[in-house]
């Protein structure tokens, strides 16, 4: 008997062509429950995969299911249900993380204001401090605790700890 995972994302034979760079018929699934990476070298169409599944650029061929649903025919539907960030951050620079926690718990009905407030403390972010202050890590760390703030069912990341991960020997 064969094991068979639901998918939470199925990408099909996309097919996108850019000025300089081309990504032809890229295949794969990502059954539910699983941590997927996409590896690979600058350049090698990692940003650009991501993008096509949120829709920030339209594939030129393929297809794209995520929860089992064409990813166009549903987009609204499905975007309430992924968490992204961004491989830069997005926030306005006069915005500050108070007034960000009041747009997305406005916005998201599964929003969790005490995921919010202990992912704000562990990442020591002022919350009335605006983002022009913050650094690019500080940002980041933003944009990570808004994602993960409203039960996602998908995470989606694009280099989330540029700017602030930490090593140790």
């Amino acid at each position: 008997m064969r094991w068979i995972m639901e998918p939470v994302l199925e990408f099909n034979r996309c097919k996108k062509n850019v000025k300089g760079f081309s990504l032809h018929d890229v295949s794969f699934v990502v059954p539910k429950g699983y941590v997927t990476g996409l590896i690979g070298p600058n350049g090698a169409g990692k940003t650009m995969t991501i993008k096509l599944i949120m829709n920030l650029w339209r594939k030129d061929g393929g297809s794209i299911r995520i929860f089992g649903k064409d990813h166009l025919e549903h987009e609204i539907e499905i975007r309430k249900q992924i968490g992204f960030v961004y491989d830069t951050p997005f926030f306005p620079p006069h915005v500050t993380l108070q007034y960000l926690q009041d747009t997305f718990a406005a916005a998201y009905l599964t929003w969790r204001q005490e995921r919010f407030d202990a992912l704000i403390a562990r990442f020591e972010l002022p919350r009335k401090k605006t983002f022009k202050t913050f650094s690019k890590g500080m940002q980041m760390k933003a944009c990570i605790a808004t994602a993960l703030s409203h039960d996602a069912k998908l995470l989606i990341m694009d280099e989330p700890t540029q700017g602030w991960i930490r090593f140790s020997a």
